[in-house]
Parts: structure tokens; C-alpha cells; sequence
């Protein structure tokens, strides 16, 4: 690549919460696959927590706080990334305020349980939504619901308010 790369930063007074939360998301996975190293995968899991208290706590697009990355980086928005993590922090930890944090105020706000459409690097809903569901409900409804995401994840959504 020969085109300049300058440096970006985010911090309280230029948040990037699809930045923070994404990274979130990626460290409490590689807890998952680190499991067996459990100094490694603790300090992952440490640093996804810290980094999703952030996203949730200094929200602000990426794209708008630092305007020169919207070429290259054009969010639509960054609730998709904050469920995401949750939903990530909740698989690694199983601490249900994670699970609250999706299914709840913020689910209701930024989710639109029943409606995702796709998986892509800028809307994460489908998988959230999918995640959630799995680990609420189990694999075994899978077989049911695979070509019916709406149907899915709403069924997965009644579940996990029954629960």
C-alpha cells in the first residue's frame, strides 16, 4: 500500500466505539480459543471488559470523531458492535448482565430482534442476534429455524424472557 497512513487514537474526547467495541469482541473470542493458556486468556478477557466499559461509556461513531477515516471506514453506527460484544463478553464469561445488556435496554434500542438480514463488517445484528439465541436456547432448535432467522432469533428472544 503506498498511500500515507497517518495515526488515529480514541479516547474519551474523540470516542470510536465501533473501534473499542469490535476489539471487544475479537479479544473475548480469542479468551475462548486461549482457553488453555489461562494467564493469556484471562488477560484477553480483562482487556475486552475494559475495552466494552469504554465503547458503552464514551459512545461516539468512529467515523464522525475522526472525520479523515470515513473514506476507508464509514460506519452506519455502532450498536450492532456494542451488542456484538456483549454477546461475545457473555459466551467467554457467562456473567448475565452481558446477556441483560443485549436482551434489554440496549437490545430494545439498537437490535431490531427479527429483522437482521446479513452479516457484514458494518451491521452485526444477524450474529448477535444468532449467538444470543444458541446460547440462550441451545443447538438443538437449530435444525428447526436454520433458514428463518426472524422466526429464530424471535423464538430465541420469547425464550430467554421466559428463562
Amino acid at each position: 500500500m503506498s498511500e500515507k497512513r497517518p495515526l488515529t487514537q480514541i479516547n474519551t474526547s474523540s470516542p470510536g466505539t465501533e473501534v473499542a467495541a469490535e476489539t471487544a469482541a475479537a479479544l473475548a473470542s480469542a479468551s475462548l480459543v486461549f482457553k488453555s493458556d489461562s494467564r493469556y486468556s484471562s488477560a484477553l478477557l480483562m482487556h475486552a471488559k475494559e475495552l466494552f466499559t469504554f465503547a458503552d461509556k464514551y459512545r461516539g461513531s468512529y467515523s464522525e470523531s475522526i472525520p479523515e477515516v470515513s473514506t476507508y471506514y464509514n460506519s452506519t453506527g455502532y450498536g450492532d458492535e456494542l451488542l456484538w460484544a456483549a454477546s461475545w463478553l457473555y459466551h467467554a464469561t457467562g456473567d448475565k448482565s452481558y446477556l441483560q445488556y443485549v436482551t434489554g435496554k440496549n437490545g430494545e434500542v439498537f437490535a431490531q430482534w427479527g429483522s437482521a438480514t446479513w452479516f457484514s463488517w458494518d451491521n452485526k445484528l444477524a450474529g448477535t442476534q444468532v449467538s444470543v439465541m444458541f446460547q440462550v436456547i441451545g443447538c438443538k432448535f437449530y435444525p428447526l429455524f436454520s433458514f428463518n432467522l426472524r422466526t429464530c432469533s424471535t423464538f430465541g428472544i420469547r425464550m430467554f424472557k421466559a428463562y
